[in-house]
């Protein structure tokens, strides 16, 4: 059913550069004109982005009880990958068990770790530019919110 740490990673870091981080932390303003904070972003460096990995991963798995649901939900919305929607729409909570299951062994320190210093060599200047959005995703102190900030993010990924 779930894709490998390295794949979900790759969706998140990927995913958490689209502008709909701002509508889905829950501002309906248009995003602000650039800052001299926000272009510091710009100038996020690889390492900075591979400890925003890190930390949104660990964050996933202190969230595990509201991500992997959500992640199950969003995956099976968009059908990525393909047969998710069926398996979902009849057996939800197995679904949703057998991700938590690979999810406990694709979320452990190492594995996190292995999966974002292997990404620090792929980031983009569009992850860089971004980095204030993953930032403000992570600063959500609920799980709820935490999860309703970066699910939009990844669903926009998952519609590709």
């Amino acid at each position: 059913m779930t894709r490998s740490l390295a794949h979900l990673a790759h969706m998140i870091v990927l995913s958490l550069a689209a502008p709909l981080a701002l509508a889905a932390c829950g501002t309906t303003d248009a995003a602000p004109a650039p800052t001299a904070k926000s272009q510091k972003a710009s100038t996020a460096t690889d390492a900075e982005l591979q400890q925003l990995c890190v930390d949104t991963f660990t964050r996933n798995r202190a969230c595990t009880d509201v991500y992997i649901p959500a992640l199950v939900d969003a995956r099976a919305k968009y059908d990525k990958p393909a047969g998710i929607a069926a398996e979902v729409k009849t057996n939800r909570d197995g679904v949703i068990a057998q991700a938590k299951q690979e999810w406990a062994t694709d979320s452990t320190d190492e594995a996190i770790a292995t999966v974002c210093t292997r990404m620090a060599q792929q980031f983009t200047d569009e992850d860089r530019a971004d980095a204030d959005t993953v930032r403000g995703c992570l600063a959500q102190t609920e799980c709820t919110a935490f999860v309703s900030c970066t699910m939009p993010i990844f669903e926009k990924h998952f519609a590709k």
